[in-house]
């Protein structure tokens, strides 16, 4: 007599419903053993995912095969392939391993005579079938999802200070939960006063009852989400970008980029490597053989060094550094913007330009009126440490903050007052620097080349001794006229976000005007195209300003 060992897996209360049921699995294996006079050795139950082999009912089984040969059963029985597997390579190679141990595997619903190669046909139908359907509604599930976050909605378990809550007309959202919500906020503000270190300002929390984990901490002062904001992560081709949420914030948007602005201050420094005027590109560069970044090095030749870029990933790649700085220069000279673009450009000069400088000048008579209240304040808390109504530590800490907005008061004043002196001078520069790259390029000194490859590639170069591409970013191609080409290398530019040089203002006119333009030339460009744009203008604005 045949012995079988029955599997029955479900994974979802919806399988149950189909008749999927384990009670409905067993009843019609041990029918079909019953007819055909097979032994039932073991039932093994499983209520895992079909996605891969690694489940823990059927990794024991398998685990006592391997151990036993002598209760090995002759037959494998289920009621359906997508029971056994919805990966079809790992089905068959699974059946290939137990078919070695003399083990036959069958669907009793789907029955196949495997010895019959014409039945391998249908066998592969089945397994692609079920691995179809389940890639389907995993692919529903993240495009559900995808869409549920641009919408402003927050998909996950409720971070903290935040609790998940179904409304009445069944969507979910996320609400502030107390007492947590209130010690977030007090956080953040002392954060972004600086007064006292991150782990001072966490290790007082937790001592008020505040709990959290130090690293869950530092995920919470760097999640945008407390002040409004979803992260919709990069999804096919689009970047990863923030939108505004339907929950409510905690705090203000400026006061989390003030806390991020001290956090970034106050972070240990890190390694760079020395910049060398003969290597501008090291480190942008990428080996054609591994796609790992070229380092630089010199090599000494019988009069002079030579100064190469190399591979220090065992590829044995290199090429003369001069060769590589001529080719730059020459993808470089290619970037003419047009009239649209340069008039654009002008446009967003005049405007970071102001608001950098023109306002300090306009308000100056504000700006000495709130230095002497400043100082006025001070004055007076002079007093009260005299007559004893404040300590020695309030004193100090109101005589920090006094000075900290006095010297960024002076210092802002100062700057507008030497820029405004050469304001006309310096917007004719930067116009001339956006008109001609290659020019602007070969005039900056090493660390601001590499500033301008930054803001024009992402970061990559591709080269080798026949072929030199530098990987434009989308928003320097529209500006000058490049060809696109279809590529997961689409750049999100946060760099402005990150130094917080220019705010993320969502610049719909100037948006509309780039999608107008871009329409009548016969080039489609998306909405968040057209605002990488406008940051890309902004940046290389800051670049040339600050330069």
């Amino acid at each position: 007599m045949h012995t079988a060992t029955l599997y029955i897996r479900v994974s979802t209360d919806e399988q149950a419903q189909k008749g999927y049921s384990q009670q409905s699995q067993r009843e019609r294996l041990e029918k079909f053993c019953f007819t055909n006079k097979i032994q039932i050795l073991q039932v093994v139950y499983e209520d895992h995912s079909a996605k891969t082999f690694n489940r823990p009912e059927w990794s024991k089984l398998f685990l006592s095969l391997n151990r036993s040969r002598a209760n090995r059963p002759d037959f494998i029985l289920f009621s359906r392939w997508d029971r056994f597997s919805r990966n079809a390579a790992d089905a068959y190679s699974m059946i290939e391993r137990l078919k070695k141990m003399n083990i036959e595997t069958k669907a009793i619903d789907q029955p196949l005579n495997l010895a019959i190669p014409e039945n391998k046909i249908m066998l592969a139908i089945y397994l692609a079938t079920s691995e179809v359907e389940n890639d389907r509604r995993s692919l529903n599930v993240r495009q559900g999802m995808h869409k549920a976050k641009q919408e402003g909605r927050y998909m996950c378990h409720a971070p903290i200070g935040y609790i998940n809550i179904t409304l009445i007309d069944g969507k979910k959202c996320i609400i502030p939960k107390e007492p947590e919500a209130t010690f977030i906020k007090n956080i953040f503000i002392e954060l972004a006063n600086g007064y006292h270190s991150t782990r001072f300002i966490y290790n007082e929390a937790i001592e008020n009852g505040f709990k959290c984990s130090l690293n869950n901490f530092w995920l919470m002062i760097r999640n945008p989400i407390y002040y409004g904001k979803i992260v919709v992560p990069a999804y096919e081709q689009e970047n990863r970008y923030l939108v505004n949420g339907l929950h409510e914030k905690l705090i203000s948007e400026d006061v989390f980029k003030q806390v991020q602005q001290v956090l970034n201050n106050n972070a240990k420094p890190q390694r760079r490597t020395k910049t060398n005027n003969q290597l501008q590109l090291r480190g942008l560069l990428t080996c054609p053989l591994c796609f790992k970044n070229l380092t630089g090095s010199a090599s000494k030749g019988r009069n002079t060094y030579y100064h190469y870029y190399h591979c220090t990933n065992g590829c044995k790649f290199r090429v003369r550094a001069d060769s590589m700085d001529e080719l730059v220069l020459k993808e470089l000279k290619q970037l003419i913007p047009g009239e649209f673009y340069l008039s654009l450009f002008h446009m967003v000069l005049q405007r970071v330009y102001n608001k950098h400088f023109g306002e300090a000048s306009n308000t100056q008579s504000q700006i000495f009126k709130s230095i002497e209240r400043t100082f006025e304040r001070l004055n007076k808390a002079k007093e009260l440490l005299l007559t004893g109504e404040i300590d020695n530590d309030d004193y100090f800490a109101i005589k920090a903050d006094c000075e900290y907005k006095i010297n960024c008061i002076g210092t802002s004043l100062n700057n507008a007052a030497f820029m405004i002196s050469k304001a006309e001078k310096i917007i004719a520069e930067a116009m001339h620097k956006f008109s001609n790259i290659s020019l602007t390029y070969q005039q900056f000194e090493t660390t601001y080349k590499r500033k301008i490859i930054d803001l024009l590639t992402d970061k990559r170069i591709l080269c080798d001794d026949k072929n030199f591409h530098i990987l434009f970013t989308d928003a320097v191609k529209f500006i000058y006229n490049l060809e696109h080409e279809n590529s997961d290398t689409i750049t999100e530019i946060q760099a402005i976000s990150d130094s917080n040089s220019v705010e993320e203002f969502i610049y719909s006119k100037e948006s509309e005007e780039i999608i107008k333009f871009e329409s009548n030339n016969n080039r489609s460009i998306e909405s968040r195209n057209a605002q990488n744009i406008i940051f890309f203008l902004e940046s290389f604005v800051e670049l040339v300003i600050h330069s």
